[in-house]
């Protein structure tokens, strides 16, 4: 099991870090999560933002501010609610985040080319049954 571990943690490490430095010179892992975010679920409150992401609310200003002066998220008023300030993805911002996916599916690619369309079903197999055990 200590094996298993090791191994896990080195692979996981070793792959955060090559996403990382491809799409890193764009977007740091933060601001891709809160683009990401943004774009499944629409315009929405830091506050929300912050409790969806299980992060400070600090961290998501200080995200949140760097995506604004990038040009890739505006913050405007709620019409419903003008106290309310709403995080929205902009056209910049799609784009570069498709960019970095596309960066991310290519390394993926590329990663297991190597596996037979057998192994790769066996490690999503094997995956499902470790992500049912939460």
């Amino acid at each position: 099991m200590f094996r298993l571990e090791e191994l896990f943690r080195n692979v996981f490490r070793m792959m955060k870090h090559d996403i990382t430095k491809l799409y890193g010179q764009y977007l740091s892992s933060g601001e891709l999560l809160v683009l990401k975010y943004l774009s499944e679920h629409g315009e929405m409150k830091a506050s929300d933002l912050s409790k969806k992401m299980e992060v400070s609310a600090s961290h998501v200003t200080s995200v949140t501010d760097s995506l604004t002066e990038k040009g890739y998220i505006t913050r405007q008023r709620s019409s419903v609610d003008r106290r309310v300030v709403e995080l929205t993805l902009t056209e910049k911002g799609k784009e570069i985040l498709d960019k970095c996916m596309r960066i991310k599916s290519e390394y993926f690619q590329e990663k297991f080319n190597t596996f037979s369309n057998d192994e790769i079903e066996q490690l999503i197999y094997l995956f499902t049954k470790l992500e049912k055990t939460k």
